[in-house]
C-alpha cells in the first residue's frame, strides 16, 4: 500500500524499542506528494520498529508537534497520543527502554542537514529552560551512526524551534507529571530529528535517506524476546488471509457442535484461575500487526474474559517462508492435542491451496508429522485424498451430522472416508448415515452389504431409505437384539422372519470365505465345521494364519462372527 496516497494516521507495529513518531507529514488531497511521509513509512519497514504517522491533518488545522493543540481535542488524542503511549507501554511491558524518535521537517544549518533536539538548554533559565529528554552520550554515539552514512548533523540551537524543550512539545510527552495522565515515564528516551528539505526533495530521495538513517539507528534498537505480551486489540482475525493457519475448526454455524462452546467457557475460567500456561503463537505481517498461527481458542477464551494483554510467541512475516509456517503452525497445534480428522483435512487443503501441493508431495512432506496412515509405512496419496475428501464434504456444507460425529469420535474415520464420502449424492449419503449407520451401528462389512441390498432395491438410496416397507424394517430390526441382522433379513424377505429360508452351514461358510479372504481362498485357510459326533452342537473352526497377517486374519474373523444366524442350518 503506498501510504503516501492515504490521508490518514498510520500506526505500525513493531519487535523493538523504537517508536517513530510523524507529527507532520500531511498528503494533500488533490495529490500533492510529501515525501516526508515517504521517509518515514520506508524507515519503519527497514526498522521494523513502532510508528505512529500523520498523514491527514495540517500542521494550519492541527499542530500535532503541539501537545496543548493536540490534548483539546478528543479526536486527536484518541486517534494520535492514546496510540504512542499505547505502543509505549508495549515496549516498557517487554523490558525495553522506548527510543522516541520525531521527524520533522525544517531549515537545518548550513554545515548539517539534520538537527537533533533533545530538550537542551540552559540550567536555571526560563527562556531557556534545560529539559533533556536523552543522555548526550548516547546522543554522541547516535550522532556518529548517523554521520557514518554522510550525513552531516548537529544539535539544535539554544534559540531555534528544533531543541523539543518547551513543556508543550511532543518530544516532552514522556517527562512532565500531571501533564497528560499516564504518560510519565522518565525511563523513556526521546530525540527531536528535524531533516534538511534536501533529504526530502522528491521520492527517491526520501527512501534513500530512510535506508541510510536505518542503518545508523538499528545498532540502537533492542529487539524483542521470541515470546513477549502484546495487546489483544492488534490481533486480526477477520479476513481469510488472517486466518490462514488456523486448522482448528472454528465459526462454523453449520456444525453446531464444532463450536465447542462450552469447551471456549471451561478454558477461559481455566485461564482466569491459573493464568495462560501456553502463550499464543502469531505471525507479525508486513503492516505490523498479528495473525494467529496457534492458540485460536486461547484467543477465544482470553477475549472473552476482556483481558488487554496477552503473552505470545511472535515470529515475522518475512523470516520465514510459506511452507515453515504451516510446519511451525502444524507442530504447535499438535504439540497438546492432535487434530482430528477433519482439522487434517483442512489442513491438507490449505496447504495444497498456498503451495500448489498435489497429494503425493502433501503425504511426502507432511504426512509424518500428521502420524496418518499405517505406523512404520509411508503415507500414500489416497490416504490424503480421504482426510481432503471429508473436509470438502464440510466445506460445501453437507453431511452436518456425519461431520460432527467423526470431530467427535463416534464415527469412524475410515468409514466415512471409503464408505460414506464416495457417495456422491448428498441426500444419499446423508440418510445412509442417520437412518440406517447411526441408529443400526453396524459393522464395516455389514454397512457394505447393507448398500448393496439397497441399490438392488431402487434408483437411489434415499428414495430405498424413505419407502415404507424399509422404515417397517428398521423399526422392527431396533426393538431386537440383533437390530443389524434383523434389518438384513426382514428388508430381504420382508417383516415376516418365517419367511426366511434357512441355508446350510457349508454354503454359509464358502461365501463368506470368498467375501472375506477371496476367491482363491481354499478350506486349509478358513473353515468352520461342525462335530456331527458330540450330542451338543459343537463347531471346529481351522484358520491359516502367519507372523505378518495374523491380526488382520483375526480381525476377519471377528467381523464374519457377528453375521447373523452363521451356526443355523437345515436339518
Amino acid at each position: 500500500m503506498d501510504r503516501s496516497a492515504v490521508p490518514t494516521i498510520h500506526t505500525t507495529l513493531g519487535n523493538n524499542n523504537i517508536l517513530i513518531l510523524l507529527p507532520h507529514g500531511h498528503v494533500d488531497r488533490q495529490g500533492a506528494p510529501n515525501h516526508l511521509i515517504d521517509l518515514g513509512t520506508e524507515l519503519t519497514r527497514h526498522l521494523r520498529c513502532y510508528a505512529v504517522l500523520n498523514a491527514k491533518y495540517k500542521k494550519a488545522i492541527a499542530d500535532l508537534n503541539n501537545l496543548d493543540s493536540v490534548k483539546s481535542r478528543r479526536k486527536l488524542t484518541e486517534s494520535f497520543l492514546l496510540q504512542i503511549r499505547r505502543f509505549k507501554d508495549e515496549i516498557s511491558g517487554n523490558g525495553l527502554l522506548p527510543l522516541v524518535l520525531i521527524l520533522q521537517q525544517g531549515h537545518a544549518t548550513q554545515d548539517a542537514q539534520i538537527l537533533f533536539g533533545y530538550g537542551q538548554g540552559e540550567r536555571g533559565n526560563t527562556q531557556r529552560r534545560h529539559s533533556p529528554t536523552l543522555p548526550p552520550s548516547l546522543l554522541t554515539k547516535i550522532r556518529l551512526a548517523v554521520e557514518d552514512q554522510n550525513i552531516r548533523t548537529d544539535t539544535a540551537p539554544l534559540e531555534s524551534e528544533f531543541c523539543g524543550r518547551e513543556a508543550s512539545s511532543l518530544n516532552q510527552l514522556f517527562k512532565q507529571k500531571n501533564y497528560l495522565e499516564g504518560f510519565y515515564d522518565p525511563e523513556v528516551h526521546s530525540l527531536l530529528v528535524t531533516l534538511s528539505p534536501e533529504l526530502t526533495k522528491d521520492q527517491q530521495t526520501a527512501k534513500s535517506t530512510a535506508l541510510r538513517l536505518s542503518r545508523a539507528f538499528k545498532p540502537f534498537a533492542q529487539k524483542m524476546s521470541l515470546v513477549r505480551q502484546i495487546k489483544i486489540s492488534d490481533i486480526d482475525t477477520l479476513s481469510d488471509s488472517d486466518l490462514q493457519y488456523i486448522f482448528r475448526i472454528h465459526n462454523d454455524n453449520r456444525y453446531t457442535e464444532l463450536a465447542r462452546e462450552s469447551y471456549i467457557d471451561e478454558l477461559a475460567l481455566s485461564i482466569k484461575r491459573n493464568g495462560l500456561l501456553h502463550p499464543l503463537v502469531l505471525l507479525q505481517k508486513e503492516d505490523g500487526r498479528y495473525k494467529i498461527l496457534c492458540g485460536f481458542r486461547r484467543f477465544q477464551a482470553i477475549s472473552r474474559l476482556h483481558q488487554e494483554w496477552v503473552e505470545a510467541k511472535i515470529y515475522q512475516e518475512s523470516d520465514f517462508n510459506t511452507e515453515d509456517f504451516f510446519n511451525i503452525s502444524l507442530a504447535e497445534n499438535t504439540r497438546r492435542r492432535n487434530l482430528n480428522p477433519v482439522e487434517i483435512g483442512n489442513f491438507l487443503d490449505a496447504a495444497s491451496r498456498t503451495m500448489g501441493l498435489n497429494n503425493t508431495l502433501l503425504a511426502e512432506q507432511f504426512g509424518q508429522t500428521l502420524g496418518i496412515g499405517t505406523p512404520g509405512q509411508k503415507v500414500s496419496h489416497s490416504t490424503i485424498h480421504k482426510y481432503r475428501k471429508i473436509n470438502q464434504i464440510r466445506e460445501r456444507g453437507e453431511s452436518s451430522e456425519m461431520i460432527n460425529d467423526i470431530i467427535n469420535e463416534k464415527l469412524q474415520f475410515s468409514v466415512a472416508a471409503e464408505i460414506l464420502a464416495p457417495i456422491k449424492n448428498t441426500e444419499d449419503r446423508d440418510l445412509l448415515y442417520t437412518e440406517i449407520i447411526k441408529p443400526l451401528t453396524p459393522t464395516r462389512p455389514q454397512i457394505k452389504k447393507i448398500i448393496s441390498l439397497l441399490e438392488h432395491s431402487g434408483p437411489s438410496l434415499s428414495q430405498v431409505i424413505k419407502n415404507a416397507k424399509t422404515q417397517e424394517s428398521l423399526q422392527k430390526a431396533l426393538e431386537s437384539p440383533q437390530p443389524v441382522q434383523t434389518f438384513m433379513r426382514l428388508f430381504r424377505h420382508g417383516t415376516s422372519p418365517a419367511k426366511e429360508k434357512m441355508v446350510s452351514l457349508p454354503t454359509k461358510v464358502e461365501h463368506l470365505r470368498k467375501e472375506y479372504f477371496g476367491d482363491k481362498a481354499k478350506k486349509t485357510d478358513f473353515n468352520l465345521t461342525r462335530d456331527k459326533r458330540a450330542k451338543h452342537p459343537c463347531y471346529s473352526l481351522k484358520l491359516r494364519i502367519t507372523a505378518e497377517n495374523y491380526k488382520d486374519v483375526l480381525q476377519k474373523v471377528n467381523e464374519l462372527l457377528t453375521q447373523e444366524n452363521l451356526l443355523e442350518e437345515d436339518t
